[in-house]
């Protein structure tokens, strides 16, 4: 599971309230895609990341990081930085080859916990742990 994935999951149950985000990350097993060519991140892959920026929990981003060995994120994300193609090429790197491979998701609100297996995110809910639907 990439970070970038991470940055979008949230625990949906109805005892989470709406409130299950960002999902706490407990690290087994981390992969890091280290390619030849990882430094030479295109221009496509810089517009990517520049895109998908305004859309990032920067803070969730920064914690996630930190929770899989990753503390060279900034606290705050400056324009600057954004502007940066160094630091989006090193942005790029960890959103997209930095991968959870084992491990627990738990959510902030109930402690719900989620496993991670060969990198798949397991977050189905028990019948439970759902709402009622009516049809």
């Amino acid at each position: 599971m990439r970070l970038l994935t991470h940055n979008t999951m949230r625990n949906n149950t109805k005892e989470a309230n709406g409130k299950g985000f960002p999902l706490k990350i407990t690290a087994v097993e981390v992969k890091v895609v280290d390619n030849p060519d990882a430094g030479a991140v295109s221009d496509h892959g810089i517009s990517f990341v520049k895109h998908v920026l305004p859309s990032l929990d920067w803070p969730a981003l920064v914690q996630a990081a930190s929770d899989m060995g990753i503390k060279t994120l900034p606290p705050t994300l400056t324009e600057s930085l954004a502007e940066d193609p160094n630091f989006l090429k090193a942005l790029y790197h960890i959103l997209m080859n930095i991968h959870l491979v084992k491990g627990m998701l738990t959510c902030p609100v109930t402690g719900r916990e989620f496993p991670v297996t060969d990198g798949i995110p397991n977050m189905m809910l028990e019948e439970d742990e759902c709402e009622k639907v009516r049809l």
